[in-house]
C-alpha cells in the first residue's frame, strides 16, 4: 500500500497458497504459504526483502518497456538476492541468525558440489558447524530440492558484493531500475543519460 501512494501502478498479485512454503516472489505474484508462521521481528526485513526488492524492481523494469528488464538480464541473480539481504540489514532485520543461517546454506552447497549428500551434509552442519538436527534438516532439503539447486550460495557472494559497492562510495540507485547485473551498471547510466531507460519509478522505503 505504501508503494502503491507513491504510484498505481504498484499492483502485485498477493496470492495464499497450500503449495507454497514461506514467503516468495515470482514475477509479479507474491506468494504466501497457508501455513507460514513467522517471528514479528523478522517480518519487516522479509517484507523489505521480498516486496522492496523483489517486487519494486519487477515495476521497475516493467514500466522500462523491454520486459528484459522485469524478467532479469544475465547473471542479474547474484546481485539482486544481495540487494535483498542488503533490505534485510538496512531495516534492521539482519540479524547473526540469519547470518550464520545464509552462510550454513553455502557450506551446504559446496558440499552437494562436491559429492556429498543429503546425510553427509546434516552430519556436517550438526557436527562441524553446531547447527541443530532440524536447522540441518532444512538447510539440507532446501538445497537438494528438486534434485539440487546451487543458487542458496549465492545470497552471501551477492550481500558482500553489495556491501563493496557502498563501501567504495558508489550509488545503488542504477540497479533499482530493473534486475541487472554489476557488469551493466556503466551502460544503464549511459541509457539514462540518452533518455533511453526511465529513471527508477519506485525507490525502496528502507
Amino acid at each position: 500500500a505504501r508503494y502503491r501512494e507513491q504510484h498505481p501502478e504498484f499492483e502485485p498479485d498477493v496470492q495464499v497458497r497450500e503449495d507454497v512454503a514461506g514467503l516468495l516472489v515470482s514475477g509479479r505474484k507474491l506468494l504466501i504459504g497457508a501455513d507460514t508462521v513467522m517471528p514479528r521481528r523478522r517480518l519487516d526485513a522479509l517484507l523489505a526483502h521480498e516486496v522492496g526488492v523483489h517486487l519494486l524492481t519487477h515495476f521497475n523494469g516493467a514500466a522500462q518497456g523491454l520486459t528484459i528488464f522485469r524478467t532479469g538480464l544475465a547473471g542479474y541473480e547474484g546481485v539482486q538476492e544481495g540487494l535483498g539481504v542488503f533490505a534485510e540489514w538496512a531495516s534492521g532485520g539482519l540479524t547473526r541468525t540469519r547470518l550464520r543461517l545464509l552462510a550454513g546454506r553455502v557450506v551446504a552447497v559446496d558440499a552437494m558440489q562436491r559429492g556429498a549428500t543429503f546425510l553427509d551434509v546434516h552430519r556436517a552442519l550438526t557436527k562441524e558447524h553446531g547447527f541443530s538436527s532440524q536447522g540441518a534438516f532444512g538447510i539440507a532439503a532446501r538445497v537438494f530440492r528438486s534434485g539440487g539447486l546451487a543458487k542458496d550460495a549465492i545470497y552471501l557472494q551477492g550481500f558482500r558484493g553489495v556491501m563493496e559497492i557502498v563501501a567504495r562510495g558508489a550509488w545503488l540507485a542504477p540497479f533499482w531500475l530493473g534486475k541487472i547485473a554489476v557488469a551493466h551498471v556503466p551502460a544503464i547510466e549511459e541509457l539514462l543519460q540518452r533518455g533511453l531507460v526511465q529513471a527508477p519509478r519506485f525507490i525502496p522505503l528502507f
